[in-house]
Formats: C-alpha cells, sequence, structure tokens
C-alpha cells in the first residue's frame, strides 16, 4: 500500500503528535483551571492548587512526546503530525514556562510555614485559634523551624519604634491594615496584640497573624508572626508579609 494510502494512526509521529497535542491542551488547561477554582472559591484552596500543578508534568510530557513526534515525522513523513506535535510543543513549553516563571522567585526558600521575627518567645495566637478554621490544631510555634528561619531568612526582625505602646499599636494597626488581603480581627490594646487573617489573592490560601507590641526603654518594641494554615512550605509568602508590615512601618 503506497504511504499516502496508509491508515492515519499508522504514519511516522501519528501517535505521539495526538498525544503531544492533548497533553499540550491539557497543560493549560489545568493550570487556568486550578487557579480558577481556587481564586472563585469552587474548590479548597490545596486541591485547586494541586490542580495546578498537574499543569507541570503533564506540559513536560507534551514537551517530550512532541519533540519525538517532530522527529518522527521530520521532512515529509508526516506533514499533519509534524504541525499537531509543534502545536502541541509550543502549548507544552509555554505552560511550563508560564508554572515555572510563577514559582522560581520562590525557590530555595526553606520548607516552613511558620515565620516570627521573636525566636526565643515567639508571639501566641488567642482570638486566631478560636476560628473554626483552626479548631483541634496546634497553634504553637514549632521549635523544630528555628534553625531553617535563621538560615532562611537571617535578616528578620523586630521593631523598634520610639513612641509609646498605644501610638504604637495605631501604627502597627495601620500598617497591618495595608497588607493586601488582610484583615484585622483583634486589636487588644491592653495585652498590646494584633491579630489579624491573610487570604492570598489568586488561590485563596488562608493566614494567621499576630502582632505583639511590648514597651521597651523609652518605646515600644514590634514582633510579628505569620502561620499558614496548610503545606508544609509557603514559598515565602509569609517572610515577605512581615518584611512588608515592617516596612508600612516607617
Amino acid at each position: 500500500m503506497p504511504e499516502s494510502a496508509a491508515p492515519i494512526a499508522k504514519l511516522p509521529g501519528s501517535l505521539a503528535a495526538r498525544w503531544s497535542l492533548l497533553f499540550g491542551l491539557a497543560a493549560p488547561l489545568l493550570a487556568g483551571g486550578g487557579a480558577y477554582m481556587a481564586s472563585r472559591e469552587i474548590a479548597d484552596p490545596f486541591i485547586a492548587f494541586r490542580i495546578f500543578g498537574l499543569a507541570l508534568p503533564v506540559g513536560l510530557l507534551g514537551t517530550i512526546v512532541g519533540w519525538i513526534g517532530l522527529l518522527r515525522a521530520r521532512g515529509e513523513r508526516n506533514p499533519r503530525a509534524k504541525r499537531a506535535s509543534l502545536a502541541g510543543s509550543i502549548l507544552s513549553v509555554l505552560t511550563l514556562s508560564g508554572v515555572v516563571g510563577l514559582g522560581l522567585p520562590s525557590a530555595g526558600f526553606p520548607i516552613i510555614n511558620d515565620i516570627t521575627t521573636d525566636l526565643a518567645d515567639p508571639p501566641q495566637f488567642l482570638k486566631c485559634a478560636q476560628l473554626e478554621g483552626n479548631r483541634g490544631r496546634d497553634m504553637s510555634y514549632p521549635q523544630a523551624f528555628a534553625d531553617q528561619q535563621r538560615a532562611g531568612y537571617p535578616n528578620l526582625e523586630g521593631r523598634m519604634l520610639p513612641v509609646a505602646p498605644e501610638q504604637a499599636m495605631d501604627r502597627a494597626r495601620a500598617a497591618l491594615e495595608s497588607l493586601p488581603g488582610t484583615e484585622v480581627i483583634d486589636v487588644d490594646f491592653t495585652a498590646g496584640r494584633l491579630e489579624a487573617i491573610s487570604v492570598s489573592r489568586v488561590f485563596r490560601f488562608v493566614d494567621d497573624v499576630v502582632v505583639r507590641i511590648r514597651p521597651e526603654g523609652s518605646g515600644s518594641r514590634i514582633d510579628m508572626r505569620s502561620k499558614s494554615r496548610v503545606g508544609k512550605g509557603d514559598l515565602g509568602a509569609n517572610a515577605a508579609r512581615i518584611e512588608g508590615f515592617m516596612l508600612a512601618l516607617r
């Protein structure tokens, strides 16, 4: 049988092209679908993030299989398979670039999800510990995180303000409320404590935040702690939040 009359499925590169195109279409759908479901609160944030993460292996498969299809359909062996393999490869590479590009700035951070400016005496959660999402959870700071935090965020520390605790409380509240997605849920002037919840913009991850103000000398010392509710790591989000808060205090 002449090659032109051969069944399409048996032409060189046809099977690889078909799978490459399938993976190439599935990868952006997984990435976009996971992000959309989280942002619209259609699915649990952690499940939606895992769906988003599936775009990485699927996109990698699409790229590899696409290259195989291009190799097998090279020349004029199977122009249709060559086009499909090229399309699948391009879609996969674009998706991989987007997913890796989003995660690359967070690479290298320690795999911990509870960050504090005072490792010796971390601020404690009271109001946040009573919230429904935290019931039954251990809200104490894991001391096993301390060495990893020192190595990963060596410059993270509290701040001194040359004002009385009452004034420091007002400034701390304003700084906390200026952080994106952050809502103050408790203010205790007597204890010198502010508590808040912070929700990430896309995946709607919820982190608990506490700020402690103590008199020190003629001024006030401000310490902060930020803790994620899910996951083993936080991709640097909690430390970035603390740094943003301390910067806003200026």
